[in-house]
């Protein structure tokens, strides 16, 4: 029976192993059909998309055609944010790169720069998520990934920290970055994210369980005519 779970154990590991490293050759694959510029976006949100279909348990989703369909869906939406990303990325950059605090207003200055370019890397970790998990307009994913990011710093911290030893890991072992880097770091992320969504929506479903119980009786028995 030990051996037959550790070759289960085995087998299971060799499955995830193909997985990734065929998800990580998509993503390189449709990088590439976007010339890398128009294609970054739409192949990370479709590889969040699939990392979220498996981490919800959906284990025999088609990974090619679900990959194909949300690059096309999410072509133009997800550049256009990833433009908007790359502008205040630049401000950023070139704030820091240029302005030397050569008084003390300058100081304060470069400190705001610096506290504006943390709450810019948090947001990043949950733009993609957020693509991936839910379809609102493109204000909005901006706007959530930093409340997020900043509501929820425990799993913020976590992806940081994730995010850190990976770029370690690679730096020791560079050979593996073609075949699993973007897979595996979509994968933690995604999971992280993924719990808190979780959290968010059950969170929001307690508080309309809490508004329907302090309703009058006859407003939960009977719909409202509004006609």
């Amino acid at each position: 029976m030990d051996h037959d779970g550790s070759m289960s154990r085995m087998l299971r590991m060799c499955e995830w192993v193909m997985r990734l490293a065929y998800t990580n050759l998509l993503w390189l694959l449709f990088t590439l059909l976007g010339l890398g510029i128009f294609g970054f976006m739409p192949a990370t949100t479709a590889l969040f998309s699939v990392m979220r279909k498996w981490i919800q348990g959906h284990d025999q989703v088609k990974v090619f055609r679900t990959f194909w369909k949300v690059y096309r869906e999410e072509f133009v939406r997800s550049n256009v944010i990833g433009a908007v990303l790359v502008i205040i990325g630049t401000i950023i950059y070139v704030d820091l790169a240029y302005i030397y605090p050569t008084s003390w207003l300058l100081h304060v200055l470069r400190f705001a720069i610096y506290i504006f370019g943390f709450l810019f890397i948090v947001s990043l970790f949950y733009i993609f998520p957020l693509l991936a998990h839910y379809d609102w307009k493109k204000r909005f994913y901006l706007k959530f990934s930093l409340l997020l990011g900043i509501s929820y710093l425990q799993y913020t911290l976590s992806m940081l920290v994730f995010s850190a030893v990976l770029f370690i890991l690679f730096a020791y072992l560079p050979g593996i970055v073609p075949f699993f880097s973007i897979s595996i770091l979509a994968y933690g992320h995604m999971w992280l994210a993924y719990q808190v969504f979780k959290k968010i929506e059950f969170e929001s479903e307690q508080q309309a369980v809490d508004v329907k119980k302090r309703l009058p009786s006859f407003l939960q028995s009977k719909r409202v005519n509004t006609q």
